[in-house]
């Protein structure tokens, strides 16, 4: 009997085949709810392809764990772990991505990854009453229990914490990975840039495991400084481009804005809902959303980089990553120079931005060589330059309103500083 398979085709990787369980799998609401969800939030503003979702990438991410379980020769069970690990992992994210993740951590003390184990686990729905009155299909969860598929050890792969098969978390969740592999390849598609060309099949063809760990056979050196070089420019070019970052930190204010007793489950929206509830919620929020639709952002105003500044000065912008005296300090530059209330926006990056993405200096790639392993710092500077190297450019920037601009640069220094 031919089991019903489903194939899809992708941009990046062509034909991408679908079968038993994962055919229920792709149809779940938490998965189909990543169509509506822009893998680069609002970047398309700088970059105009960058439209490409979520639902992509996953895609991609659970066709490049497929191609390196068969290479490594992993059995049916573990690969199929791994494959819905891959397909999985994103299904906790809010609309527009990472752009309005630093909310949830600092009002619910929760990210994206806490939210995917909820849904694995079937902890929590994203499906409100009346949406499940229109849907049938079965959720995640429903799905994997049907299937006899272990939760929680697919969970553990995600957040790479299953240390009895430590290469297969190693697979989703390491220095190199499959998630960074497709989303680094996809995003220089769409943005147009030429940072993303990796030989990912030369690479998966590298990989081994040993120890239970999985390693990097010596010849694999070369297409891991390129993939390490790839993602370090992706990061500076790209994610943290200047004009993405204001226009991330202006939607991310429109929300923090709102009054603290509305009853707003932003996380569990798409990103099209998030506009159009947020434009009704307020003044400020009107004036945002409709700043972002015809694309009249907020200007930098002043930007520094760690190197141009004393310890001293370090140490308050580095006190300015708590929230609350971050906020003090905005007030504090809106009362003295007479600018309303939210038109003000100090960001102080770093935190943030290895909360997001943890992996972005790690280089902790074992390589075997000879039968013996050595680190990558042993065959490669390249490791050891890119740890080095800072993103973004600014250790602090503040932005507001065009017409504030001048006065704010001309005053930045002194108020911030004071």
């Amino acid at each position: 009997m031919i089991e019903e398979q489903k194939t899809i085709r992708d941009s990046i990787h062509g034909d991408i085949k679908l079968e038993g369980f994962f055919l229920e799998l792709i149809d779940t609401p938490e998965i189909q709810r990543l169509y509506n969800i822009k893998q680069l939030g609002l970047a398309y503003l700088v970059f105009p392809g960058a439209h490409h979702t979520r639902f992509e990438h996953s895609l991609g991410t659970y066709k490049i764990a497929s191609q390196a379980a068969e290479t490594l020769g992993i059995d049916k069970y573990e690969g199929d772990l791994v494959k819905c690990a891959a397909l999985l992992h994103d299904i906790g994210h809010g609309p527009f991505s990472h752009t309005l993740e630093f909310i949830l951590r600092n009002t619910l003390d929760v990210d994206h990854e806490d939210l995917t184990e909820k849904l694995i686990m079937g902890e929590y729905e994203i499906s409100d009453l009346d949406e499940k009155k229109i849907i049938s299909s079965p959720t995640v969860s429903e799905v994997l229990r049907k299937n006899n598929i272990d939760q929680k050890e697919i969970s553990e792969i995600i957040r790479g914490k299953n240390h009895k098969k430590s290469y297969l978390c190693q697979l989703l969740n390491s220095a190199i990975d499959v998630d960074q592999l497709d989303y680094l390849i996809r995003d220089a598609y769409y943005t147009g840039v030429a940072y993303g060309m990796i030989d990912i099949e030369r690479f998966i063809r590298t990989l081994e495991i040993f120890d239970n760990r999985l390693v990097v056979k010596r010849k694999g050196v070369s297409v891991v400084e390129n993939i390490l070089m790839a993602r370090t420019l992706m990061y500076s070019s790209v994610y943290f481009h200047k004009t993405v970052r204001i226009a991330e930190l202006m939607l991310s204010k429109a929300i923090e804005m709102l009054p603290e007793t509305e009853p707003f489950e932003f996380f569990k929206m798409i990103d099209s809902e998030l506009i159009t509830d947020l434009k009704k919620m307020g003044s400020y929020q009107h004036l945002i959303v409709t700043s972002l639709k015809f694309r009249k952002l907020f200007k930098q105003a002043y930007s520094v980089s760690e190197s141009n500044l004393n310890e001293q000065r370090i140490k308050i912008v580095k006190s300015l990553e708590n929230v609350k005296l971050r906020r003090e300090k905005e007030k504090e530059f809106e009362d003295s120079l007479n600018i309303p209330k939210g038109h003000i926006i100090i960001d102080v990056p770093y935190q943030e931005l290895h909360h997001a993405e943890p992996r972005i200096n790690q280089t902790d790639i074992i390589i075997l060589d000879k039968g013996k392993t050595k680190t990558l710092d042993n065959f490669t500077p390249v490791a050891g330059a890119i740890r080095s190297r800072v993103i973004p450019d600014w250790i602090v920037m503040i932005v507001t309103d065009e017409k504030y601009r001048d006065i704010v640069s001309e005053k930045a220094e002194k108020i911030l500083f004071r």
